[in-house]
């Protein structure tokens, strides 16, 4: 007999799936939420924070816009604390190459009707103290922002579960029981979890959940970084994106960055990767230098390491199954932080009437037809050594 039941079972405890659970548990529907570690014990509490009308990905707007607006009322409807911050989001270029960029994505911007608006150097340094004098100018983004990544992924844990939401940590998905094209169970270590509807939105193990259903989802997990300074004086509350870097000053005054390619590993049903620090860190801490000279002083006093999941084309993937039909599909391919909201309403959207309102039509499955198991070793996308 299953141990527990829902209307819709969600695999996955990052911000994507709390999220997804949080908006179908304020619709009224009983939701389940299973974890093989701690709720947003992976990138989800662990990346830049950044929240943005992100215009180097137009397929994205529609995501990025709508999450940009629910941002800033959420932390009062969740009734717990993100520490949002919207002043803006600044992008700037070092190289020629970056500010012919710039003009490409004012240019995009613009035409979506969104508010952005290009910088010189002197107003640059007017908005982050302290910033390289080698900045040619800059793209700014007025309704940019940022939060607190680990109290964002608790904010929504707490939600869910003062709507009476559960919640299972440390446990694993080893199956998934199908019967007449449906899945009827959600089979973990703690027992079987019968369910109505099912969310895969496992972050690496995304395509291993789907493989259990014996659909392709076309993912590649990977090791991203973050590192935290100590504390530095009041210096900027915007977002910034440059010289290779991501991040923002902390309310309580730590400079928050990550950047550099990532770093390609492997997943199982069970365990993540190990994740000590690697040789990134090193190139975010001097990149973060060379960016803010004036605070290339301040300690580093911890950094993380987390496993995010990447599709072929770098964009989410959010879809019904065709078989099983009560299966849904939910990968932000490491955009899941800033579009969180955007994602839980598209998701109960898909599960409470079978559409959304948002456009999502250039991130169905469908789009990587043609890609079979081989996709990875194509592109050159294998795992790198463990450095420890």
């Amino acid at each position: 007999m299953p141990v527990d039941s829902a209307d819709v079972v969600v695999i996955g405890g990052g911000i994507s799936g709390l999220s997804s659970a949080w908006f179908l548990a304020r619709a009224g529907r009983e939701v389940v939420v299973v974890d093989k570690g701690m709720v947003g014990g992976e990138a989800s509490g662990r990346n830049g924070g950044m929240v943005s009308e992100r215009v180097d990905e137009p397929l994205l707007i529609p995501m990025a816009v709508e999450a940009t607006e629910l941002w800033t009322t959420l932390h009062e409807e969740l009734g717990h604390p993100t520490e949002f911050v919207q002043e803006g989001r600044l992008q700037v270029a070092v190289t020629e190459e970056e500010m012919g960029s710039l003009f490409a994505e004012r240019d995009e911007a613009l035409r979506h009707g969104l508010l952005a608006e290009l910088v010189d150097p002197a107003e640059i340094r007017d908005m982050i103290p302290g910033i390289t004098e080698r900045t040619l100018g800059g793209l700014f983004f007025a309704n940019g922002g940022h939060a607190n990544t680990q109290l964002t992924v608790q904010a929504y844990a707490w939600a869910l579960q003062d709507l009476g939401g559960r919640l299972y940590q440390n446990t694993t998905v080893t199956g998934l029981r199908v019967v007449d094209d449906k899945v009827t169970s959600v089979e973990t270590t703690a027992g079987d979890i019968a369910a109505d509807v099912v969310v895969g939105a496992a972050g690496p193990q995304t395509g291993l959940m789907a493989d259990l259903v014996g659909v392709h989802v076309p993912v590649a997990p990977a090791r991203v970084e973050i590192l935290a300074t100590a504390p530095v004086e009041p210096r900027f509350p915007i977002a910034l994106v440059g010289n290779g870097l991501y991040g923002h000053q902390a309310v309580s005054g730590n400079l928050i960055f990550g950047g550099g390619a990532h770093e390609w590993t492997e997943v199982d049903l069970i365990t993540s990767p190990g994740k000590p620090n690697t040789p990134l860190i090193r190139n975010i801490a001097r990149r973060l230098a060379e960016l803010l000279p004036g605070a290339a002083d301040a300690p580093v006093i911890r950094s993380w390491a987390g496993v995010v999941e990447q599709a072929p084309d770098y964009r989410p993937i959010i879809d019904i199954l065709d078989h099983p039909s009560n299966y849904i599909v939910v990968t932000a391919s490491a955009h899941g932080f800033g579009i969180s909201p955007a994602t839980g309403k598209v998701v109960s959207d898909l599960v409470l009437y079978g559409e959304t309102n948002i456009d999502i039509s250039g991130l169905g499955l469908n789009r990587f037809a043609d890609y079979g198991p081989d996709w990875r070793e194509k592109r050159g996308w294998t795992p790198a050594p463990l450095r420890y």
